[in-house]
């Protein structure tokens, strides 16, 4: 038990009649990649919502480092260690990338306003230290060459890359990644699972996303965890999943007996 970094415990969220996720149980270890997949609409995305404070949910309790982070707010459950990327890409498109970067290291700094205000010593060591940590991160997700370019005028796997950077400048222990590969042409798609494989051995993250490519989810992912309908109906290894006939009449519905 000591290497569970999160655990969701008989989790529902309910809107109206609608059980977006209905009563589900899993954990995620310490150092892991698991993916969670399923059909549209079976309740990733709003599992992820739940994970990171956006919605409280409506049964259950969702463990973090042995602290249940339901009452918390998103920037505290941040702070504690989870940050998120999304699959529509939220970055500060007028911004440079490491603008962005320095952003998302809010929720680190010690300085308060006063300091900030009058540029003491203590805020001007901090900023320096901010900016070599930000190109340090810049530099590792292959970025440092458009440090200073607007987040909106890089091309689409870039932009990705720099998502997933600004989410590791929060120092979060846990990585939360909606989708990352949507969008992306293959050679993208490779590059990312190099990237994320990477970033779990170099940076000792743990990595849970969402993912619909089925060849990055079996290429990557320690463990995957199969959604339909709010349920969890699967849980294992890849190749357990790959041939799990739950999971393959989720996807595919059932097979249509030939009476003929």
């Amino acid at each position: 038990m000591a290497d569970i970094l999160l655990e969701l415990k008989n989790i529902s969220m309910h809107f109206g009649g609608l059980k977006a996720v209905d009563d589900v149980s899993f954990v995620i270890h310490k150092g892991e990649i698991l993916s969670l997949i399923g059909p549209n609409g079976a309740g990733k995305t709003t599992a992820f919502n739940v994970i990171t404070g956006v919605y409280t949910p409506t049964l259950g309790e969702v463990i973090f480092k042995g602290i249940n982070i339901n009452v918390l707010k998103p920037y505290q459950i941040t702070k504690l260690g989870i940050a998120r990327t999304f699959q529509n890409i939220r970055l500060f498109g007028q911004l440079s990338a490491i603008d962005n970067i320095i952003i998302a290291m809010h929720c680190r700094r010690t300085t308060n306003m006063f300091q900030s205000i009058f540029r003491t010593f203590k805020y001007n060591a901090e900023e320096k230290k901010c900016i070599e940590e930000a190109d340090a991160l810049l530099d590792y997700m292959g970025l440092l060459g458009d440090r200073n370019e607007q987040a909106q005028n890089l091309p689409y796997g870039k932009q990705r890359k720099l998502e997933i950077a600004r989410a590791l400048a929060t120092g979060a222990d846990l990585l939360l990644l909606d989708e990352p590969a949507a969008g992306m042409n293959p050679q993208e798609t490779e590059e990312l699972m190099e990237t994320i494989q990477n970033i779990r051995k170099d940076l000792e993250k743990t990595v849970f996303l969402i993912e619909h490519d089925m060849k990055l989810v079996m290429g990557i992912s320690d463990r995957i965890v199969v959604f339909d309908y709010g349920k969890l109906i699967a849980e294992g290894k890849p190749e357990e999943i790959r041939t799990n006939p739950r999971v393959i009449e989720a996807y595919l519905g059932k097979e249509v007996e030939n009476n003929a």
